[in-house]
């Protein structure tokens, strides 16, 4: 089994000039407040932050799965793959597990190298995996659980069925009610 989160980040693996996650989520921290799909007010024209020093705690500890997981493919870098991977807590049955959702940015996501790889690896080594789909800034996408239809492909080793399904199931959260992001609102 894949050691899913790392104690240290991935060596060689720096953010750089990606700042991906400036703009594709929502962050909702006392200090700073912005909806998905809108670049953070403190990210600078070379893609920097302003205020990187005394950024919130949320961006502070914030870092992304290219980051903290090796298995997770170097060409997934987000701003060149268009895939955002991160860590997911869920809670069921008083039990709280950790798994991983992979965000497909735009269309190119789908082709991106390393993409069914990876997802096949945590699929395999029994990782909750979800796929996200972005709405449109400012709205909520589509997540959904995705181990149970990716099954039989990834253990068929089937690298076509595998983006087939990862296609379907984009096409279909793009289909979703997508609703406005209100912030401080608690579903």
């Amino acid at each position: 089994m894949y050691k899913i989160l790392e104690s240290e980040l991935v060596p060689g693996r720096s953010c750089g000039t990606c700042n991906v996650c400036c703009v594709a989520l929502t962050i909702e921290d006392p200090a700073l407040q912005k909806v998905q799909g809108y670049r953070c007010p403190n990210t600078t024209k070379e893609k920097g932050c302003a205020i990187y020093e005394t950024r919130p705690e949320t961006c502070r500890t914030f870092f992304c799965g290219w980051r903290r997981l090796k298995w997770v493919r170097e060409t997934l870098r987000p701003d060149s793959s268009g895939v955002l991977v991160r860590l997911h807590f869920e809670l069921a049955n008083g039990v709280r597990t950790l798994g991983v959702i992979f965000t497909l940015l735009n269309n190119a996501a789908l082709k991106a190298d390393g993409l069914a790889e990876s997802v096949a690896a945590a699929v395999a080594a029994d990782i909750p995996v979800f796929l996200n789909v972005p709405g449109p800034p400012g709205y909520t996408g589509g997540m959904a659980k995705i181990n149970d239809i990716l099954g039989d492909a990834v253990f068929a080793r089937d690298k076509a069925a595998v983006l087939a399904i990862l296609r379907r199931a984009r096409a279909q959260g793009l289909s979703g009610g997508n609703k406005p992001i209100v912030l401080g609102k608690k579903p």
